[in-house]
């Protein structure tokens, strides 16, 4: 014992973490050197390397809290980036712009990025931005989403129609979103290891339906996706960001507080795969199988055992309920058969619900990056409902890492 313990002793010596430390410190931790042995023995590793680097071994990696967490900072810089970006409307110069940025800083993370390129009667050049990353079954995708195009038109009395000077940075529809599959893929990057399925990191075009003349409708970028899959492979989860950051804990503002709102806080709502309520799918022609029913369930109870159990959010305020409206990317992964989620922050119109507590600046010129802070009471404050999500979601990831999916 006394010989595993130098020679474990040595491994750390080299480690370029404690490579200042002198060694009678090092020997001053030998309790712990002694679990870490018990740990290599459990691993079947010789060494501390084979047991921090899990080398060697196909078994998952201990589990514990992950090694970092999502920066929100980060996501608001980018958010800031792609409202200064323009009207990203599709086929426009600020669009092709965003698209270049999400292209540059996937590949300066290290990944070879695939561009889906595809037209439709409206759109001569649309693309979707993808960065993968390769898991232990390369059949098996989680898929992480979020578009990028924006779009601006009326909200009142006559719905869906553009007028002059209309335009919107598309802040929090849906460079929210975009900007957290950034985050999300420089996180997986940065951890390193391998995870259980494959990752995709993915940015959609034209998710956004372009009012009340056109004669298509919205969610191709997400469509073209999942109706090109290649051979043999499945969708074990679609997550979808559209939309959040407006949500707990962001406390409700003065401006919100004047029109009605009596509510703490804003809430986060997960709309997932449905568990009892499938008639909206139902209703446009999904055939739902007992399969999809077990799988929306088990999603759901993941959802609620990371947000609530491992991060302890409140159940009133984080909340995982049935998807009943499909109306965001989410949609066209459900309706073939495949599990997802939407993270949704503030949202619905006043007219659509009568909710003075969930009225969101999408679709119109107010979606600005100065709106976002009013409504958040300034930046810190929209990281802070950032931060809600991008946890819950690297705990998502960190699941897979560990074994725990």
């Amino acid at each position: 014992m006394r010989e595993r313990i130098d020679s474990l002793l040595d491994d750390i010596a080299g480690l370029e973490l404690v490579r200042d430390v002198p060694r009678p410190a090092l020997a001053a931790g030998a309790i712990g050197i002694v679990l870490v042995l018990i740990l290599a023995t459990i691993f079947g590793a010789n060494t501390l390397s084979d047991v921090l680097s899990n080398e060697g071994s196909n078994e998952p990696l201990p589990i514990g809290p992950p090694p970092s967490m999502p920066e929100a900072s980060r996501v608001v810089d980018d958010i800031e980036t792609f409202a200064d970006f323009g009207y990203r409307k599709i086929d426009t110069v600020p669009h092709a712009n965003a698209g270049d940025f999400i292209q540059f800083r996937l590949e300066d993370l290290g990944y070879e990025v695939e561009i889906q390129n595809f037209t439709t009667e409206l759109c001569e050049d649309c693309r979707n931005y993808i960065a993968t990353y390769e898991g232990e079954d390369p059949n098996s995708w989680i898929v992480v989403g979020g578009h990028y195009d924006a779009i601006c038109y009326s909200q009142q009395i006559i719905i869906g129609v553009e007028y002059p000077g209309c335009t919107s940075q598309g802040a929090y529809d849906d460079a929210t979103g975009a900007s957290s599959v950034l985050e999300l893929a420089r996180l997986m990057k940065q951890w390193g290891g391998t995870p259980q399925h494959t990752w995709k990191f993915a940015t959609w075009d034209y998710e956004e339906w372009q009012g009340s003349g056109s004669p298509e409708g919205a969610g191709y970028g997400s469509e073209t996706f999942v109706t090109t899959l290649p051979e043999g492979v499945e969708i074990a989860t679609y997550i979808n960001l559209d939309m959040y950051g407006l949500n707990w804990p962001v406390e409700t503002q003065l401006i919100s507080r004047l029109s009605g709102c009596d509510e703490d806080y804003f809430h986060l709502y997960l709309f997932t795969s449905p568990v009892e309520d499938w008639s909206y799918y139902e209703d446009r022609g999904t055939n739902v199988t007992d399969e999809m029913r077990a799988e929306a369930a088990a999603l759901q109870a993941r959802l609620n055992g990371v947000l609530h159990d491992e991060l302890a959010y409140p159940d009133q305020w984080v909340v995982v309920l049935d998807d009943t409206k499909g109306n965001s990317d989410h949609y066209n992964f459900i309706s073939r058969g495949w599990p997802a989620t939407w993270f949704r922050g503030m949202h619905e119109f006043l007219q659509e619900g009568d909710d003075t507590c969930e009225q969101s600046p999408k679709h119109a010129p107010t979606d600005r990056v100065d709106v976002l802070y009013q409504l958040a009471g300034g930046r810190s404050g929209l990281e802070a409902g950032m931060k809600t999500g991008l946890d819950g979601l690297a705990m998502l990831m960190w699941y897979d890492f560990t074994g725990q999916w």
